[in-house]
């Protein structure tokens, strides 16, 4: 742990305890999570012995930060689940209706991806990205001796994902792709079977992305973005983005108000982030006189 990190490793903490203080209430039990327990100690082991023997400062960065976005990754996946263990109306024709007014018409759009191959081509492998572009990032970042862009990342990416979960928690939604088998397969059948109760038990090394509103690509698409601007790699990384945005009605099955969400809770975690200070004001001796 280092100071750039110590942070983010007690915002992590704080969202691992939230999931198992909500678990216990919902008697949710959890199965297989012994993989990320390995994996776990073996980031950090790899962390430490670098770290220890100081041979290698940059690998132990690299290896500090891929494993504490491991963590986020399975507490910030098991956070969305638990928001969506409910009954509540869901709010799909309204966001319909808003597709609408915005001249947007899911179906008719998917059918003109599926008809050209080569376009959806393009557009599913920016969406299928994530893992790369997490990796890619802590690489780039780490080498470049930015710890601080690497922490900015994925605090921002913390903040993000606990405004997406409430907005979904409030407003939950099923998504316009309801009764399309790719679907229902990507993330309707655990979302379903949370909200009926059919799911008393969540596998770890099978969580999902369940949220369909805001959308947590689009979140994803501004904080990457973001995190590289005054780099060399700024301009690539911000076209790969903007096509991914535009995968994200298509190859997620989203409404197209869903991405300006994701959009929307993108910008406001960068902003929280700006306007936060990053460390606390240091505390000046008072003077008498």
């Amino acid at each position: 742990m280092t100071g750039v990190s110590t942070r983010v490793w007690l915002l992590l903490a704080g969202l691992a305890g939230c999931d198992f203080l909500w678990c216990a209430a919902l008697k949710m039990g959890l199965s297989h999570w012994w993989p990320l327990a390995l994996a776990s100690l073996a980031l950090l082991g790899l962390t430490l012995g670098c770290r220890l023997s100081g041979a290698g400062p940059r690998i132990a960065a690299i290896a500090e930060w891929i494993l504490l976005w491991l963590i986020f990754s399975v507490a910030g996946a098991l956070l969305t689940y638990l928001a969506a263990a409910q009954d509540r109306p869901v709010y799909d024709a309204r966001l319909a209706l808003a597709d609408a007014d915005l001249g947007f018409h899911w179906a008719a759009w998917l059918d003109f991806v599926v008809a050209h191959p080569v376009f959806k081509l393009i557009l599913a492998v920016p969406y299928h990205s994530l893992v790369a572009q997490v990796v890619l990032s802590i690489v780039w970042l780490s080498w470049c001796g930015r710890d601080d862009r690497n922490a900015e990342l994925l605090i921002n990416t913390t903040l993000a994902l606990l405004m997406t979960t409430a907005v979904f928690f409030l407003f939950p939604t099923l998504g316009p792709c309801v009764g399309v088998p790719a679907c229902q397969n990507a993330y309707l059948e655990d979302l379903v079977g949370l909200r009926h109760g059919s799911l008393p038990s969540l596998d770890i090394m099978l969580l999902k992305g369940v949220i369909p509103f805001p959308s947590f690509h689009a979140v994803l698409a501004m904080l990457f973005t973001y995190a590289h601007r005054g780099s060399r790699v700024f301009v690539p990384v911000a076209a790969f983005n903007t096509l991914m945005l535009l995968s994200i009605p298509s190859e997620g099955g989203h409404y197209l108000v869903d991405v300006l969400g994701g959009v929307a809770v993108g910008g406001l975690a960068i902003l929280m982030t700006r306007v936060l200070p990053a460390r606390a004001p240091e505390l000046t001796p008072a003077t008498t006189g």
